[in-house]
């Protein structure tokens, strides 16, 4: 969705009545969840291109070294750049930076985002810090960080094709 379709769609959103909202974010959610729930049998796809996968390879072991050296920055900005190219264990880390606050700003919302991405790959360690924020967090920012996951997946995925 682009920013003008966003800016139209929240446009129309605010015409709505409550209940009207209530259904939409419903369906929304539902969308949403059969989304998030399919993709942990489509993000491993990512990494079959065999260039890709030694560039996350190269790239995750550069950001594994600088988060031991605690350069959490740079560890950040390279866990992300393999997280976008769908490698399950950056997307852990990087949503363990942000829970953290290392490297960049603390964020429950894209905490949850990363995470979830890795759980649905079957990331065992993702899987159990997603249920635990889960009965953390508000029903409202689980719902955002879904939606963030979402896009984020879609991304990855647009990307995935280009490259293919």
């Amino acid at each position: 969705m682009t920013l003008k379709t966003s800016r139209q769609h929240l446009a129309a959103m605010k015409k709505l009545s409550l209940a009207e909202l209530e259904d939409k974010l419903l369906e929304h959610q539902q969308l949403l969840n059969a989304i998030v729930k399919d993709s942990g049998m489509l993000l491993p796809r990512m990494l079959q291109a065999p260039a890709l996968s030694e560039q996350c390879k190269t790239i995750l072991t550069q950001a594994l070294k600088s988060y031991a050296e605690k350069d959490y920055h740079h560890a950040a900005r390279l866990f992300r750049q393999t997280a976008l190219l769908g490698h399950s264990k950056a997307q852990y880390y990087l949503g363990l930076m942000f829970l953290k606050g290392q490297g960049l700003p603390a964020s429950a919302k894209h905490a949850y985002c990363w995470l979830l991405l890795a759980a649905k790959q079957r990331e065992d360690a993702a899987l159990k810090l997603v249920k635990s924020l889960q009965q953390q967090l508000s029903e409202t920012l689980v719902q955002q960080a879904t939606e963030l996951a979402a896009e984020r997946y879609e991304y990855i995925e647009d990307r995935r094709m280009a490259v293919l």
